[in-house]
């Protein structure tokens, strides 16, 4: 994996977390800035998982394959659940749902940079 493209996931799913968390606090559902915020967010993931599938197919072997396998395919799905629940229920709870997304990418990408490892 690339390391400042993981950085980069890490740092806006990081502040994608806290902004759907202030979002909620504030009792306001997600804006439109949020979820354009949110968009890039998946691009840089669908980027990230893009370079990892890549790097699979051309023959990297990390000790878990499946699991890693696994993880480069779900971790895509999380953003786009959430935009489209929080532009279907225009709550406050959609800003909880942005965080709990945001934060999933988050955990997963740190899953990801241990399981890259080669196998022996």
């Amino acid at each position: 994996m690339i390391g400042p493209l993981v950085d980069a996931v890490l740092v806006l799913s990081l502040i994608a977390t806290l902004w759907g968390l202030t979002t909620a606090v504030a009792n306001k559902p997600p804006g439109a800035k949020q979820l354009i915020f949110a968009a890039v967010v998946e691009l840089a993931t669908v980027l990230q998982s893009l370079v990892a599938a890549t790097r699979l197919v051309l023959g990297f072997r990390p000790v878990e394959l499946a699991t890693t396998i696994g993880y480069v395919i779900v971790i895509v799905l999380w953003i786009p659940f959430a935009w489209l629940w929080a532009n279907s229920e225009r709550t406050r709870f959609s800003g909880v749902v942005m965080a709990v997304a945001a934060l999933c990418v988050f955990a997963m990408t740190l899953r990801l940079i241990t399981l890259w490892t080669p196998a022996a």
